[in-house]
């Protein structure tokens, strides 16, 4: 009897991460981006903050690091008066519902003063090897958080998670062509226990 194994794998174009530019800093706030969130629909006016949002029913979800760029005008009674006071940090959390590992990513960015923020270029942290949040069986939840702390007011600029985000399962497509017969089902890793036969036949 002829054996058969037949593993198939749906490989879908994931939707890329948008990469924000100057065009970003006329914004009044820091914009808070990432795949699959609204470009515009987050934004922080002030340092410092903590945004969270969920992304429901994702099957995958690719957390490759976080960029930042803007600027400030700092805070009275912080370290410095004239915009160079105090640290400036920017964090990034991704985490998963009933995910593969793993659970959870994080990355920093940190400025050393506001004044550094002010007149950094583009600043951008990559998570080497990225995390991927894949669901197992059923959609998962992508909980992302921005964090900005520091003591800053009227920021303008972006904040930006990094990666790749696919809403919905991929659509299958192609063929596959086997000649006439009777087919035994066989295990493989990705299907461990399959039952019955499979018959072919010349349509």
């Amino acid at each position: 009897m002829k054996t058969l194994s037949c593993s198939v794998r749906l490989v879908a174009r994931l939707a890329p991460c948008l990469i924000f530019g100057p065009a970003c800093l006329l914004h009044a706030d820091i914009a808070l981006n990432a795949p699959g969130v609204p470009v515009g629909s987050q934004s922080a006016n002030m340092v410092p903050f903590r945004t969270t949002l969920t992304l429901p029913s994702c099957y995958r979800f690719i957390f490759s690091g976080t960029e930042a760029r803007g600027t400030t005008t700092g805070a009275p009674g912080s370290s410095g008066t004239q915009g160079n006071g105090g640290l400036v940090l920017f964090k990034a959390f991704v985490s998963a519902s009933h995910s593969c590992t793993p659970t959870t990513g994080a990355v920093q960015l940190t400025f050393n003063n506001i004044q550094t923020f002010n007149v950094s270029p583009l600043k951008t942290i990559t998570l080497t090897p990225s995390a991927a949040f894949v669901s197992t069986a059923t959609p998962i939840n992508v909980d992302l958080v921005w964090q900005g702390e520091g003591n800053g007011k009227k920021p303008t600029g972006f904040f930006n998670i990094l990666g790749e985000h696919q809403k919905d399962p991929p659509i299958p497509t192609g063929s596959l062509t086997f000649p006439n017969g009777v087919w035994e089902l066989r295990s493989t890793r990705s299907n461990p226990t399959p039952s019955g036969t499979a018959l072919i036949l010349r349509q």
